[in-house]
């Protein structure tokens, strides 16, 4: 449990196993961290400095031999805002330097191209880049049975895409879910289901597929193809047509 959230707040797995056994052990030699941590003896010097330098772990030497103690748990807020700080700074400099560097892509929108895109991080910007400047939204293959958490990324998109008034057509695969109930009355939105058989969750928006598994990660495979898009259409429309309303 601790482990995870150090993690997820910028510690790499050893240094949130090290700083959690100098908690637990106090003030402790090398080798009885090495022991209690269970982390490789060849990376613990690397480590305790790493901790050092974001403030979580200091040094004193007692009789020529040093040993190291765990700050206090405060400091790890205060780590999270100087990490929150250097972010915001970054942040800044980058929209200075994006329209420069948006010059520096050579893009040609009749390139087709098929890419994989790994976790929600990656599919974000694609997404909701293709959702400012499209028009034609169909995504078939809507199941509700999937992680909340995905449930809850489509949610949002689906917002912006009212925001925009922008017209969609869903297939779900299912009915009668809390999920499906969400759509099934939502504005700018046509919701139909087609509970034969399940096709693989797919989006088309004008001139681009995409093709979502959600089985560990959301992993996603996008298709910018004027051609192929059109086949996945009337594919689309064809289950539209035979699907219940």
């Amino acid at each position: 449990m601790y482990e995870r959230l150090l993690e997820g707040s910028g510690l790499t797995k050893n240094e949130s196993a090290v700083y959690l056994a100098l908690l637990q052990i106090g003030k402790s030699k090398t080798g009885e961290i090495v022991h209690e941590a269970k982390v490789s003896s060849g990376k613990i010097y690397e480590t305790l400095e790493k901790l050092a330098d974001k403030g979580l772990v200091k040094s004193v030497t007692e009789n020529g031999v040093k040993h190291f103690i765990a700050n206090d748990p405060e400091a790890l807020l205060d780590f999270l805002k100087e990490k929150k700080r250097e972010m915001y700074d970054k942040e800044k400099e980058l929209e200075k330097v994006l329209p420069e560097l948006k010059t520096l892509k050579q893009f040609d929108e009749k390139l087709e191209t098929v890419s994989l895109l790994k976790g929600m991080r990656g599919v974000h910007p694609l997404i909701y880049g293709c959702l400012e400047k499209g028009e034609n939204i169909r995504i078939m293959g809507i199941r509700s049975s999937k992680n909340i958490k995905y449930n809850n990324f489509w949610k949002r998109w689906h917002q912006r895409r009212l925001q925009l008034k922008k017209n969609a057509k869903l297939i779900f695969c299912d009915k009668n879910t809390d999920y499906w109930r969400y759509f099934k009355p939502m504005e700018n939105t046509e919701v139909r289901e087609f509970l034969s058989f399940t096709p693989s969750a797919t989006m088309v928006v004008d001139d681009n597929v995409f093709i979502f598994s959600y089985d560990e990660d959301l992993t996603c495979i996008h298709i910018n193809s004027k051609s192929i898009a059109t086949s996945f259409e009337r594919f689309f429309d064809g289950l539209w047509e035979i699907s219940v309303t």
